[in-house]
């Protein structure tokens, strides 16, 4: 009779080699998860995903840094590696060119400042409304319009443009968020900010030391930015923490006092035009006014500056068409969203002071 067969003894697998097993799949489908953010995002950048957020230097703006206005665009540059795959064209100036075509004639010209409205972002270069205002007046215009500026840079880049060029007008654009980011020493980069002294304002934190070293918290949260992933995960759940009180720092007195500061850098650019024989526009743009722009709007007002509120007027016409936010806006303004403005603004020009 034949032995009956040694019963088989099973292998125990160890904890640790379960604990392996199981994190395989994991590990794979977090590989995948940072691929695919990867692609989505920025296939090509191989640095901190973290620093897209946090740096504009690191982003696909043509931006350089300065001493005075934290950054400015980059000279003689052109190019349609940005987010919307727009041509962008920067000319010898660091001014945004109108488009392909030589200005027109002119001994003066009009100058603009403001933000990303202004410069033209999400449109090509001949799209922007001071592009279509040379068009409308026949007249050279100098886009010197500054994504991501608070009118406080804008006022000190219309200076310098007051002092480089041969001005005859100058329009400054503002958006309500541009008066908050007046209350900002750090937006991106540092960048310059006004303190109240007295009854006047007095500038800081020019020149602006570009060199200063980052803090050990900078730096070990750029290192975990690497991973896509994580920089993802951590933007949607930590956003203060992770981005936000690094890329935007405020002056904490001058929190909710922005506008305030823009009453004085309304006197102070309508005195540096009055001074050298220019018209001033003081425009206000966007979707939607608040109170502390339209109360900057009727400061300049009451100094004798000509404005003009096309917020309010965008805001009045929208309710009588319910397409016209989609045409005119699309993040920013579209071309026939800034063809509106610079028919509004042409408009103005053309009236006698």
């Amino acid at each position: 009779m034949a032995a009956a067969p040694a019963p088989r003894v099973q292998k125990t697998i160890s904890r640790r080699r379960r604990l392996l097993f199981s994190l395989v799949p994991l590990c794979g489908l977090l590989l995948v998860a940072e691929i695919a953010i990867r692609i989505g995002r920025a296939p090509l950048h191989f640095g901190s995903f973290r620093t897209l957020r946090t740096d504009l230097m690191a982003r696909n703006y043509p931006a350089e840094l300065h001493p005075t206005l934290g950054y400015v665009p980059r000279p003689n540059f052109q190019s349609r590696d940005n987010h919307w795959g727009t041509l962008v064209s920067i000319d010898a100036d660091g001014m945004r060119r109108n488009g392909p075509g030589p200005a027109p004639p002119g001994d003066k010209v009009i100058a603009t400042v403001g933000d990303s409205f202004t410069f033209g972002d999400q449109v090509d270069d001949d799209a922007s409304w001071p592009a279509q205002l040379e068009v409308a007046l026949g007249q050279p215009v100098k886009n010197g319009g500054v994504f991501g500026y608070s009118l406080t840079q804008a006022v000190l880049r219309a200076e310098a443009m007051l002092a480089q060029f041969p001005v005859g007008t100058l329009i400054v654009s503002l958006l309500p968020d541009d008066l908050v980011r007046c209350e900002y020493k750090t937006r991106y980069t540092p960048v310059p900010w006004f303190d109240f002294e007295g009854d006047s304002i007095v500038l800081r934190n020019v020149p602006i030391d570009h060199a200063a070293p980052a803090s050990s918290a900078k730096a070990w949260k750029d290192l975990l930015g690497y991973s896509a992933l994580l920089d993802a995960v951590l933007a949607h759940t930590c956003k203060v923490w992770w981005v936000e009180n690094e890329k935007q720092v405020p002056v904490p007195h001058l929190v909710g006092r922005g506008w305030e500061i823009g009453k004085k850098l309304v006197e102070r650019i309508d005195e540096a035009c009055r001074a050298r024989g220019v018209r001033l526009l003081l425009l206000v743009q966007g979707d939607e006014p608040t109170e502390q722009a339209l109360a900057v709007l009727r400061h300049a007002e009451a100094h004798g500056v000509q404005t003009l509120d096309l917020a309010s007027r965008f805001q009045a016409r929208s309710r009588t068409d319910a397409k016209l936010r989609a045409r005119y806006f699309a993040g920013h303004m579209t071309r026939e969203g800034n063809a509106w403005v610079a028919h509004e603004i042409a408009d103005v020009l053309r009236m006698p002071r």
